[in-house]
C-alpha cells in the first residue's frame, strides 16, 4: 500500500513526540508504546514510518542538532562581526531553563554514551561540530583585530563548547546556583579571558534573526486508517 502523501508531517509528529517521551521519560525508559501515546497514534504507525527505534533516535538528535547547531552556525555566517557571532553563539547554545524539551533530550544523549555506540558518535559528531564553528569564529575574530588568542583556537573552542555541555547539565538538573543567565556570564568570562577581549559580554546587543529550520508548527494529525504497516 503506498504511503500518504502527508509523509513528511507525520514522520515529523512522530520525532516530536519522541522528543518529549525521551525529555519526559528519559531514554533508559523510551519505549514505542510510549512515542505512541505521546502521538496519539497506535504502535504500528511509529513502525511503518521508522525502520526502527535507532532510526527515530537519529532523526530526534538531529532536531535538537538544529536547535543547538545548524541554527546558530547559520546567525554565525549572517553576522559580520566577530565578537557578535561568538556572544549570540554561546547565548543560543544555552537552554532557556530546566524544562528546555530539546536541551533534556541532548543531556539524555550525552548520558546514555555507555550504553550504546549509537549515542556516543551522536555525542562525539556534535561536539566536533560546534568545536569547529566555534574555532572558525575565534579565528575570524583574529583576522579582525579583536581576539588575541591564549591558546589555539581549536583548544578555546573545545573549552566553550565542553563549559555549554556543562552548564546544560547543571541547568536541565534543576541547579539553582546556575540558572541560564548565570552560565551566559561564566562561559563569556571564560570567552574574554581567553581572546583578550573585553567586549564579550552578556548584554552584547543580541542578533535579531529568526531562527533557521525546527521552528515549525507542530504536527498533530493522526494517520488516517489503513496506513499502518
Amino acid at each position: 500500500m503506498a504511503r500518504p502523501k502527508n509523509q513528511t508531517a507525520r514522520r515529523e509528529q512522530l520525532i516530536r513526540a519522541a522528543s518529549r517521551a525521551i525529555s519526559a521519560q528519559g531514554l533508559s525508559r523510551l519505549k514505542v508504546a510510549g512515542i505512541a501515546d505521546s502521538a496519539g497514534v497506535t504502535r504500528g504507525s511509529v513502525h511503518y514510518y521508522f525502520r526502527d527505534l535507532s532510526e527515530l533516535l537519529i532523526q530526534v538528535h538531529k532536531r535538537a542538532l538544529e536547535r543547538f547547531f545548524t541554527n546558530r552556525a547559520a546567525v554565525a555566517e549572517a553576522t559580520d562581526d566577530a565578537r557578535d557571532q561568538l556572544v549570540e553563539s554561546v547565548r543560543r547554545g544555552i537552554p532557556d531553563g530546566p524544562d528546555d524539551e530539546l536541551a533534556v533530550v541532548l543531556c539524555e544523549f550525552n548520558t546514555a554514551i555507555r550504553d550504546d555506540p549509537l549515542f556516543s558518535t551522536l555525542t562525539q559528531s556534535r561536539y566536533d561540530r560546534q568545536v569547529t564553528m566555534y574555532a572558525a569564529i575565534l579565528e575570524i575574530g583574529v583576522a579582525q583585530g579583536h581576539f588575541t588568542l591564549s591558546e589555539p583556537a581549536t583548544d578555546v573552542a573545545s573549552n566553550i563548547v565542553s563549559l555549554e555541555d556543562s552548564y546544560l547539565l547543571h541547568i536541565v538538573s534543576r541547579n539553582e546556583s546556575l540558572p541560564p543567565r548565570r552560565a551566559l556570564e561564566l562561559i563569556l568570562s571564560y570567552a574574554r579571558t581567553a581572546t583578550g577581549c573585553p567586549g564579550l559580554v552578556p548584554d552584547r546587543a543580541p542578533v535579531l534573526r529568526p531562527a533557521v529550520g525546527g521552528t515549525e508548527p507542530e504536527a498533530g494529525t493522526e494517520p488516517e486508517a489503513g496506513t499502518e504497516a
